[in-house]
């Protein structure tokens, strides 16, 4: 393992990220006419010009032809097939190759109204996938020296100890709560008092005097005001809500906004520009993003604007106030553009250090950081799940790594991971040559 995760080459990244903003400041001048633009400024402007991602995108040279190689015929025509079994209303599939882009291919429909088919550029919900992101950059910001994950969170020496955090019902409790506790989901709160505080925004605004949809603040002020169930660090409870908190942890330390860190510091020098955080209404999808569906029986819910409207339940629950803890969009060769430079292969530099790496995967706490399982020499693998999204990431010790995501939710969604990961390995596992392209190549020009 330690031959194998190593320390970033900054020199290394540094020169892919500028032959990206070089290639970026060509397009503005193509379509502004000449308009004098320096690489500065296109690193200035990666994520604050709204028509970048579309410049971008509208470049991209991967189709879903390209990935069909003589290698992958059987892999494709399964994956055809089992998706199409399964009722999925359309899917996107990424494989990675010691580094390589081996594999990018869209299926069925991204709009079914349109009948528009998916591509690899289509962006998804990644749900919890995003708490992988989220732990990066809490990892990073500890590199950097800017927090630790001793640091205590609330109290007048806590990362969050603005005026929004002062009402605190059990101080005692809070003030004991460290950036690892709220990593490894032991902070001391469970749904079993009132349930996962990210999907009751409507009793949250009714209780807190606010116009609905509750806010994250909103949220925060909610749970703050009750009491703690359980002591720090005694109890393991998976929590969205703690992942949330840690959007806030990282916009403290940092000085910028959750998105604007992530996507300045980590995903910018790695050439990923589309990746952002997701909108609640389906007019308000970014361009090249995919429609949920949800097939599932009683697959309506109140709206959380609480005007009384049913809608269906893709869109039925607060993603934006989701952020850190699942509210990222993507494509499958964005994230494993992502995951090549965290999975501690030699094939790419990572972006974070060996011993950041195997503190994510072997914490002393015993759950890995991140991933929902990983250990040295073993498989490392994160999933999502949202009304209307499935996502699923997995990283193999033989350098192949795979992500899956789909639109739909159905009764077959409880086993959708399972089935589609026997499926990848059973025929990968079958294979006597690889495919020699490297798509990640021609990913953007």
């Amino acid at each position: 393992m330690s031959e194998r995760i190593h320390r970033i080459s900054f020199l290394r990244l540094k020169r892919l990220f500028t032959l990206r903003t070089l290639i970026v400041s060509l397009f503005f001048v193509l379509i502004y006419g000449g308009v004098p633009f320096s690489v500065s400024d296109a690193e200035n402007l990666a994520f604050d010009d709204t028509n970048l991602s579309r410049i971008l995108s509208s470049v991209s040279n991967i189709t879903n032809e390209a990935s069909d190689t003589k290698e992958l015929s059987r892999l494709d025509k399964a994956l055809q097939d089992f998706i199409q079994k399964q009722g999925v209303v359309g899917a996107s599939v990424g494989i990675v190759k010691d580094g390589q882009l081996v594999y990018a291919k869209g299926f069925g429909h991204a709009d079914l109204d349109a009948q528009q088919t998916v591509d690899p550029h289509h962006l998804f919900r990644i749900g919890s996938l995003s708490k992988l992101i989220t732990t990066v950059a809490i990892m990073k910001l500890r590199e950097e020296g800017k927090l630790s994950l001793d640091d205590a969170v609330f109290g007048e020496e806590g990362i969050l100890n603005t005026p929004l955090y002062q009402d605190i019902k059990d101080p005692r409790r809070a003030h004991r709560i460290t950036v690892e506790h709220l990593l490894s989901h032991t902070a001391g709160w469970s749904k079993r008092t009132y349930g996962d505080p990210m999907f009751i925004p409507l009793k949250i605004a009714e209780e807190m005097q606010v116009p609905a949809p509750a806010e994250l603040d909103d949220i925060i002020r909610f749970v703050l005001s009750k009491r703690i169930p359980y002591a720090p660090g005694t109890r393991y409870d998976y929590s969205n809500f703690g992942f949330c908190l840690l959007g806030k942890v990282i916009e403290a330390a940092s000085g910028e906004t959750y998105e604007r860190y992530v996507q300045n510091h980590l995903l910018a020098p790695l050439g990923i520009y589309e990746m952002r955080l997701a909108k609640n209404r389906p007019e308000d999808r970014f361009e090249n993003e995919v429609r949920y569906y949800d097939l599932s029986p009683n697959n309506i819910r109140p709206s959380i604007y609480g005007t009384g409207e049913v809608v269906p339940t893709t869109y039925s629950f607060n993603v934006e106030a989701l952020g850190a803890a699942g509210g990222w969009v993507a494509t499958p060769t964005d994230l494993l553009r992502f995951l090549v430079a965290v999975d501690g292969m030699s094939s790419v530099p990572d972006i974070l250090s060996n011993e950041s790496l195997l503190a994510m995967i072997e914490p002393a706490t015993g759950r890995p950081y991140g991933w929902r399982g990983a250990s040295v020499g073993g498989t490392w693998w994160r999933t999502g799940t949202l009304a209307g999204t499935s996502a699923l990431m997995k990283r193999f010790d033989n350098g192949v790594s795979w992500v899956v995501l789909t639109n739909t939710s159905n009764r077959r969604s409880d086993y959708f991971n399972g089935r589609v990961s026997y499926v990848l390995q059973n025929e990968l596992s079958r294979l006597n040559e690889w495919p020699d392209h490297d798509l990640f190549s021609v990913a953007y020009y």
